[in-house]
């Protein structure tokens, strides 16, 4: 893209963002950039409200499901070493990691393995590699399960028990359903394959190259203990909410932070803006891994619940007809969530976190009764198109809230800006 093009390209989105944050009071942090040079970078609200402390580029947020797109890598990246000892060719390195993905979870982890405490599920035998990574796997999501709010003190093998009991949800394979049991279980084969602890290699793998200095995984603790007990996580932000539902709501600290462990290497990774950035552009440009495993990571395998929306390795893949495709995934966690864009037409980044996140758990009892009057032939992408629609027209606040606090839906202004902003796409590139 020619200098021109960018600028004109940094003024609109400017004046775009800057028209649509005047109204609203998030806490957050937003970082755009063309590859590393910031289109627009600022910070808003308070990391911590009662000390009265701000936000800055500095912020450190839990990034949740964000995480996924770290596991996925790692594992490509531990099957890529294993790979190398008994391949000859680059083909044939290429054919050895494919199939490693193809083999089933019980091959790396055996029945007599310690995770499973002497009762490994049948799925073990059957669910892939490859389908825990695109959400094919079948296996229930634990966080949905019922008691999962009231875990605690929980280690990988009290989590995995939880979920490793459940029948299957569908044959593996042969639809897409979003589950953290699938990643969640991605640590612990990483640990198995790598000989290391998940933590330990992300740390030595990942981030202490790149110079990520604020990105760590937490392997225990809720932000009350990081902040007090762990000097990594010193600019850690508070995490806040708000009652949907009512009017003008206001902002209140999450009552029961998440103790990390449980979200683990399915969403318990803290990162910056800044550090999100790094990553995206080591990334996308080849620096973490060689391009044919890159390749593998954005292959659009399985569609999404969502039109138009496909399932990589720990990444979304969208499709535009302005500017062709990106990649994208959010997390959220109590009291944070978070949005990782990529563009490749543009080579743009949209890093967005935020330490404020609406308590629509509260609406989950009507959200169900509500889909039992829907028509059960609805797809999935209307079901919450309806779902949406009919909540905020009852409760005209849920939409008035996410204007005024949230920061994450301005990723959306941008891609428009974007698409209304292109060329062909063959203009794109210098």
């Amino acid at each position: 893209m020619t200098s021109q093009y960018n600028h004109n390209l940094t003024s609109k989105i400017t004046k775009t963002l800057r028209k649509l944050l005047q109204p609203i009071q998030p806490n957050g942090t937003i970082l755009i950039a063309i590859n590393n040079d910031p289109v627009y970078q600022q910070y808003f609200g308070f990391a911590d409200i009662g000390e009265n402390q701000s936000t800055s580029l500095q912020t450190q947020y839990l990034i949740a499901s964000i995480t996924k797109q770290f596991s996925a890598a790692a594992l490509l990246n531990v099957l890529y070493i294993a790979a190398k000892n008994g391949s000859k060719t680059d083909a044939e390195l290429e054919k050895n990691v494919t199939t490693a993905l193809q083999k089933a979870v019980s091959n790396y982890l055996p029945r007599t393995h310690e995770i499973w405490a002497n009762s490994m599920p049948e799925w073990a035998d059957t669910v892939t590699l490859h389908q825990l990574l695109v959400h094919s796997s079948g296996i229930p999501n634990y966080t949905s399960l019922p008691g999962f709010d009231s875990l605690k003190n929980m280690n990988d093998v009290d989590i995995i028990s939880i979920f490793k009991i459940h029948a299957l949800e569908f044959v593996p394979g042969t639809k897409f359903s979003y589950t953290n049991s699938g990643y969640f279980m991605l640590g612990t084969l990483i640990q198995e394959i790598s000989g290391q602890p998940f933590d330990q290699y992300l740390q030595t793998t990942f981030f202490n190259p790149l110079e990520m200095h604020s990105t760590h995984l937490p392997v225990g603790g809720t932000v009350n203990d990081l902040k007090q007990h762990d000097s990594r996580f010193s600019n850690l932000a508070r995490g806040y909410t708000y009652n949907i539902t009512v009017p003008h709501a206001k902002l209140t600290e999450v009552d029961h932070y998440t103790a990390m462990q449980i979200p683990g290497s399915a969403g318990g990774l803290v990162s910056t803006v800044s550090d999100l950035l790094i990553w995206n552009n080591a990334l996308y440009g080849g620096k973490i891994l060689p391009s044919f495993l890159v390749n593998m990571m954005l292959q659009s395998y399985i569609q999404t619940e969502k039109q138009n929306e496909y399932y990589g390795y720990g990444i979304e893949i969208k499709n535009t007809p302005s500017f062709g495709v990106y990649y994208t995934h959010r997390g959220g966690i109590p009291g944070f969530q978070s949005r990782l864009t990529y563009i490749p037409a543009y080579q743009l980044s949209i890093v967005i976190s935020e330490n404020v996140r609406g308590d629509k758990e509260r609406l989950y009892p009507e959200i169900e009764a509500i889909k039992l009057e829907l028509p059960k032939t609805l797809p999935e992408s209307e079901l919450s198109q309806r779902l949406e629609e009919i909540l905020e027209s009852k409760y005209p606040s849920v939409a008035e809230n996410r204007i005024h606090y949230q920061l994450t839906p301005l990723e959306d202004s941008v891609i428009n800006v974007l698409a209304n902003s292109a060329t062909p796409r063959e203009n794109h590139h210098e």
